[in-house]
């Protein structure tokens, strides 16, 4: 069995859909899945409200105590809910399983057949002077009192967040470790026979009082004792005699776990090593083979105090382990994010919960396989994002947070990430926000891309484009057939942005910034030419002269042209980037470093500002960049 359907109402951030209590919708609705479940999101998403939800209403293998404050209950327009529910389905029964909620289980239709169902349903209501909680199971609404061993059956092993490992593992009253053995089978005890370990710490404690007895033959501490007596007898009356004697104190079976603390070596772990010692003896409950019940793990924050590559054995090993079990994980790592499955992810956004199964997506089995393989830990930051920008190259991923801060609009003050695809496969990450039951995700989406439509100046490569022609007709079909194409790759708030003309290195070059970009483009050369990285000092002044040679001699040459600024742009991208092979990324580099100077120069920020926002070609980067931030103020 496993835990299937997930429904809160008025517990803590998530309120109900409706206007009364008795006939509202849950204010969230979760599904989960057999196997692995990583809740993913922002910090403040509700991922601990979904995971306390379930560990309130099945309770924990430790038996720790939990109970509802007031702040428990939702608050909508400055008044606190006097009532919560919460709601948990479970699905998959064997019959063993279901025979031990005979009086709770039902069915339902799935695919013809019928199919056991368990419904358990907590409730708790704020008298002001108390909190009164009920949990109940059955088909019907009102339900049974579950209680007994069905209520154990249903037990969870939960690790919380942010764990001090070391303090948990250590002797005490409120050793973690002696609570997750006492609870463990191994540990269970009769009333009639002592636990072998009983019987090995009074075997103990005999020979421990048998030492500090006083001996005729003087051995043991004999001597000591006998120093002890003395005193003694000198404070207590003559006809009151006392005799000392030392023993362990607490022999019975939890006195004695304890006493008992797990370490790895002799000497102190480190708070990552002690980590994953701790969460080792945690699921010792999940994985008993004598636990017949409810097999599922609620894990908080498994990146706790670990590094990336710990992270990834970690979870390599959880999905391994699943297969005979659940886990319902919460994360904001970027490492778990993308070395988890993308239908494994449950992501938590505005309230609700969105799972990225096939079930719930428009993904293709090739759009998951695709995605499992690319999706590094900076791809996977569109999982905590406000907004999400996907670019196609470098140059636009190393440009683009420059152009947004001189507009007024920094990426990060907006929670925006940029994902650099690295090609032309947006469909494989457009997928992601695209569900079958058509919710929309909140996270408004950019696509930005070049038209990649060759102007009319570039000249047809005869082997290559013998069936070609070239027109002015022909290139507007060409970008009427990529405006298209870019258009039906979305929704209402997944939109694409493609540059007019070419690539984005041709509108830089066609705007008012050409000067800077050209100068920005021979430095680049410069910088791909040095054996360091770094060009001489002369260079600069090498690469103004040509700058200033080249624009004088292009303006002179074009004048009359009507293409002018087209022809020019061509020189710079065409025959300067391309031919001589300049990266694209360190011109984008150096030009971001143009205009972050420019920007800092409080005299020219206005300028700056300015002829971004006129700059016709550069249009769809800025209107990329509203979308996912805020519109453009009038």
């Amino acid at each position: 069995m496993f835990l299937s359907e997930l429904k809160i109402w008025n517990f803590r951030k998530y309120g109900i859909t409706g206007d009364s209590f008795e006939k509202s919708d849950p204010g969230i609705s979760v599904r989960f899945h057999e196997g692995m479940n990583v809740l993913i999101g922002e910090n403040d998403s509700g991922k601990t409200t979904i995971s306390d939800a379930i560990r309130y209403t099945l309770g924990t293998q430790s038996g720790e105590w939990m109970r509802f404050d007031e702040f428990d209950f939702h608050v909508d327009a400055d008044k606190r809910a006097e009532e919560l529910r919460i709601e948990c389905i479970f699905r998959g029964f064997t019959d063993d399983e279901a025979g031990g909620f005979i009086e709770w289980i039902g069915t339902e239709p799935i695919e013809g057949a019928q199919n056991y169902i368990l419904t358990v349903r907590l409730t708790a209501r704020n008298k002001g002077y108390r909190i009164i909680s009920d949990i109940r199971a059955g088909q019907d609404p009102i339900g049974i009192p579950l209680e007994g061993d069905a209520r154990s059956l249903l037990r969870t092993t939960y690790l919380k967040p942010l764990r001090d490992a070391d303090a948990e593992l250590i002797p005490g009253r409120r050793s973690r470790f002696a609570q997750i053995l006492k609870s463990h089978p191994l540990f269970q005890k009769n009333d009639v026979t002592d636990h072998k370990l009983e019987t090995i710490f009074n075997t103990a404690n005999s020979a421990i009082e048998d030492y500090f007895k006083c001996k005729a033959d003087g051995t043991g501490a004999t001597g000591l004792m006998k120093e002890l007596n003395k005193y003694v007898d000198a404070f207590f009356p003559q006809n009151e005699p006392h005799h000392p004697s030392v023993t362990i104190s607490g022999g019975d079976l939890f006195d004695i776990l304890q006493r008992l603390s797990l370490s790895l070596d002799a000497n102190p772990s480190g708070l990552g090593a002690a980590n994953l010692l701790f969460m080792a003896t945690e699921l010792l409950l999940l994985q008993s083979e004598e636990n017949n019940g409810l097999k599922l793990a609620l894990i908080e924050e498994l990146e706790a105090h670990l590094h990336p590559q710990a992270q990834l054995r970690l979870i390599r090993y959880l999905e391994e382990r699943s297969k005979n079990g659940q886990y319902i994980l919460t994360t904001h790592s970027t490492t778990m994010g993308s070395s988890t499955p993308l239908e494994n992810l449950i992501i938590c956004k505005n309230n609700k919960a969105f799972p990225m199964g096939i079930d719930y997506t428009n993904l293709s089995p090739a759009n998951y396989g695709f995605l499992y393989r690319f999706l590094d830990a900076t791809k996977a930051n569109l999982f905590f994002a406000r907004g999400v920008l996907l670019v196609e190259g470098d140059a636009e991923n190393l440009l683009i947070p420059t152009i947004a801060k001189i507009i007024d609009r920094p990426l990060h003050r907006y929670g925006v990430s940029i994902v650099n695809v690295g090609s032309k496969a947006f469909d494989h990450f457009v997928e992601i926000f695209d569900r079958k039951d058509g919710d929309l995700m909140g996270i408004n989406v950019s696509l930005i891309t070049d038209m990649d439509v060759k102007p009319i100046e570039y000249p047809l490569d005869p082997k290559k484009d013998f069936k070609k022609t070239r027109t002015p007709e022909t290139i507007e079909v060409d970008k009427a057939a990529n405006n298209k194409k870019i258009s039906e790759l979305g929704n209402a708030q997944v939109k694409g942005f493609i540059s007019p003309n070419w690539t984005l290195e041709y509108e830089i070059a066609l705007s008012s910034f050409s000067e800077d970009f050209y100068r920005s483009l021979l430095w680049a050369e410069k910088i791909s030419n040095s054996n360091t990285g770094e060009p001489k000092g002369g260079k600069a002044g090498e690469v103004d002269e040509k700058v200033q040679s080249d624009f004088s001699f292009w303006r002179t040459t074009f004048a009359t042209d009507d293409r002018k600024n087209q022809k020019i742009a061509f020189e710079i991208y065409k025959k300067t980037m391309l031919d001589k092979d300049i990266s694209k990324a360190v011109t984008a580099q150096v030009f971001a470093q143009t205009l972050n100077e420019k920007f800092e120069d409080e005299s020219k920020v206005e300028s700056l500002k300015t002829d971004l926002q006129s700059a016709s070609s550069l249009k769809y980067l800025l209107d990329a960049i509203y979308h996912v931030t805020e519109p453009r103020s009038p």
